[in-house]
């Protein structure tokens, strides 16, 4: 059913907890699990104020970004899983989306925060922009339990456990 599942990283343990839930659908589908991380300037580059990115800092942040993917991988190889670790430089959401299309990605399993109203307001949302600009099936874990949201001939479903 799934040849490929996305994870999308942040360096959080709850975004980490995708990881288990992806595991358990690859273990059943022998499917390859890319795990990914965007890494790209913290602050919106305006040239006219000097905000430009540190191609020192950026570098960095790539090796150790890096490292973290390498940390997460290793114990899936080891119990015999098929995984890859994958960058990008866009923000968040654009990476998700790009990284899914790029790697023809059949599932993404994603932590999403749990923010709501002024937080989300102003945070905004990667896993909401990922599920409203996608047509691939996502699974969105959520801080209390997981839920599986899908689309299927331009219906939604949410289905929780």
């Amino acid at each position: 059913m799934y040849e490929k599942i996305l994870v999308p990283l942040d360096g959080s343990a709850l975004a980490e907890r995708a990881i288990l839930h992806a595991r358990e659908i690859a273990r059943g589908t022998r499917s390859e699990i890319l795990l990914m991380q965007a890494v790209n300037f913290p602050l919106p580059v305006v040239p006219e104020a000097v905000l430009v990115p540190d191609a020192c800092w950026l570098a960095e942040a790539k090796k150790e970004a890096a490292r973290y993917l390498e940390g997460i991988a290793e114990p899936l190889r080891e119990a015999g899983m098929r995984v890859r670790t994958l960058l990008d430089e866009r923000p968040p959401a654009d990476a998700i989306l790009h990284v899914a299309r790029r790697e023809e990605a059949d599932l993404i399993v994603m932590s999403t925060h749990g923010r709501g109203g002024l937080s989300r307001m102003l945070m905004g949302s990667v896993a909401e922009s990922v599920f409203r600009a996608t047509s691939r099936t996502v699974m969105l874990v959520k801080p209390e339990r997981p839920a599986v949201v899908t689309h299927a001939d331009g219906e939604m479903f949410l289905h929780i456990p």
